[in-house]
């Protein structure tokens, strides 16, 4: 019963984040002319060609690549892509028979920012849901596997010469704003499969680590891992201090750091995630 109810949250998130993206491109990509990666764009082109709708066009592509991808990688790969493939085309149509953001059409630039990420939001709903768009990346995982050619090159190759086609059939400013519409909807996809949260690696290199590792513990209320080390120049040995902080830490922590070691050397980097003992375990 666990497993068929896990089974069912599944599909409706991916069926919610399939509605979204359906939803930017019908609402207002399509509608706006804007410049359209992936299969949409490519249906759209095709569309200048031959009098078919886009959305019969997005279905009969994804209906091609998805028995590639069964045929070339598998039964399993190929099922995770069947619920989007099938339902999006349908979405598609419906939404572009709805003007309710028409309005927007005022403002391009609201437009974009608002289509991107809602594209955003429902691409990470799918991917959450252990879903797959389908599209290129079937392409590209059936060419990694025959040849070895990475997915993400044979996504951005397709991507970047749809956009460029759209660019100069149907002018340079639209394809700008879907360029736009993209880089928001990668933005947003990340924060989403992220939960919109970044913590703060710190390494600390200090030859007073145990006087510091006091001072994150007790003080600061930070845990920290030593990693063993040794200097370039002298090559003497030297504990680092490697420590995940919130973001609101970080300040107090190199403060204190420098008042036990001003000539302590510091290395700061987000991380999108962080698992574990003392953040997703209780300590």
């Amino acid at each position: 019963m666990k497993k068929l109810m896990e089974k069912l949250r599944s599909y409706l998130i991916i069926s919610l984040g399939t509605a979204l993206t359906a939803a930017a491109f019908g609402l207002i990509v399509l509608p706006q002319n804007f410049a359209a990666g992936g299969i949409t764009g490519l249906s759209v082109l095709i569309s200048r060609v031959l009098p078919l709708p886009v959305p019969v066009l997005v279905f009969v592509i994804n209906a091609g690549l998805f028995l590639l991808g069964w045929a070339c990688v598998g039964r399993d790969f190929a099922f995770k892509t069947l619920l989007v493939s099938l339902l999006f085309p349908m979405l598609l149509e419906l939404f572009q028979r709805m003007a309710l953001l028409a309005e927007l059409g005022t403002d391009p630039l609201l437009s974009s920012l608002l289509a991107g990420g809602m594209l955003g939001f429902g691409t990470g709903l799918v991917l959450l849901g252990n879903g797959s768009c389908g599209g290129f990346d079937i392409l590209g995982v059936v060419l990694n596997k025959k040849l070895g050619v990475p997915v993400s090159v044979v996504m951005f190759l397709c991507d970047s010469t749809v956009i460029l086609a759209q660019a100069l059939s149907g002018g340079v400013l639209k394809a700008v704003y879907g360029v736009l519409v993209i880089l928001v909807s990668s933005f947003t996809l990340n924060r989403v499969l992220t939960n919109g949260k970044e913590e703060g690696q710190m390494l600390i290199f200090s030859q007073k680590f145990e006087e510091i590792r006091g001072i994150l513990l007790e003080d600061q209320d930070v845990g920290l891992t030593f990693l063993n080390g040794e200097t370039g120049y002298l090559r003497r040995p030297i504990k680092v201090i490697v420590t995940v902080m919130p973001h609101s830490k970080i300040e107090n922590v190199k403060k204190a750091v420098y008042a036990i070691d001003p000539t302590a050397f510091l290395l700061l980097n987000s991380t999108r995630y962080v698992g574990g003992k003392g953040y997703t375990i209780s300590r």
